[in-house]
């Protein structure tokens, strides 16, 4: 058998034209592989932020647990504080979730020349909350929340209107906040505080799993006969990681100049506020 430099050609060229199907073929499959990777999973609840809350809800007649953990640190002495929040939640429609909540908090700080450290039962707390439309399949995200809270010495109740969007890797929500407190700390009439709060984050999926971004507050407090007392500002990066049974969210907010400072006229807000608040959510799908 003789071959030609014509056969050697022709053999060149389908050997040619079979690597470039065999290699267009691994670029579709890894594009395929990228895109299974970012979707979004279905029907997830996690929280990708720790201030700002989206409109989603858990399904009918499931169960989540969810301890939160928040650390406060630095006033204008030493002081060092720990938030604990047990959170049960239950979905009870595909729109509608309660959950009931048991707080806790452990202070230490100077006070009158020595230092001090209190265990304080924070009380209970029941949420609601209700989603008016979805942040993927309608135009923006809305949801409304409302959470009252009772302790041994004070009474509140919390309102929000969320606002949140989904597009591709791309996730935001926005809260309007706002919450009235009654402190009985002594006899006679209570004393009243009224807290007007916008909380803002933004997040982008790395993966389907993972997500990073950064989130803000804006803390106003106002007293009845005093006025608009400040207007606390904090700002820091937030992480995201979630898996079929479990997630988790950090948040790292440092405080940042205020936009109304109070009476003392600092930078910042340090008799209500700290220099650094850390919060970690963990959530276990029971």
């Amino acid at each position: 058998m003789v071959i030609t430099a014509k056969d050697l050609s022709t053999a060149a060229a389908r050997g040619s034209g079979r690597g470039r199907v065999a290699r267009a073929a691994a670029v579709y499959l890894a594009i395929g592989l990228g895109l299974g990777l970012y979707a979004p999973r279905a029907q997830a609840s996690e929280r990708r932020f720790t201030y700002t809350y989206g409109s989603e809800v858990i399904n009918a007649g499931a169960l989540e647990l969810e301890p939160w953990t928040t650390f406060r640190v630095g006033r204008d002495g030493f002081y060092n504080r720990f938030d604990h929040r047990l959170e049960l939640e239950v979905g009870l429609t595909d729109r509608l979730q309660t959950a009931w909540y048991f707080n806790l908090k452990a202070v230490t700080k100077d006070e009158d020349g020595g230092r001090l450290t209190e265990l304080e039962w924070g009380g209970v707390s029941w949420e609601w909350k209700y989603k008016v439309l979805d942040a993927v399949a309608d135009p923006i995200g809305l949801g409304l929340y409302l959470e009252p809270g009772v302790a041994t010495g004070e009474a509140e109740l919390e309102v929000k209107v969320i606002v949140d969007k989904r597009l591709g890797s791309f996730y935001t929500a926005l809260n309007a906040v706002v919450e009235h407190e009654w402190i009985y700390a002594n006899r006679g009439k209570a004393e009243r505080e009224l807290v007007a709060e916008v909380d803002v984050g933004a997040a982008y999926f790395v993966t389907a799993a993972f997500s990073a971004g950064v989130e803000a507050r804006n803390h106003n407090l106002f007293l009845p006969g005093a006025g608009w007392q400040h207007a606390a500002l904090f700002a820091g990066p937030v992480v995201s990681y979630a898996s079929d049974a479990w997630w988790a969210t950090l948040t790292v907010l440092p405080q940042l100049p205020a936009l109304k400072k109070g009476d003392a006229g600092a930078k910042l807000v340090l008799d209500e506020h700290e220099r650094l608040n850390v919060r970690l959510l963990f959530g276990v799908r029971l």
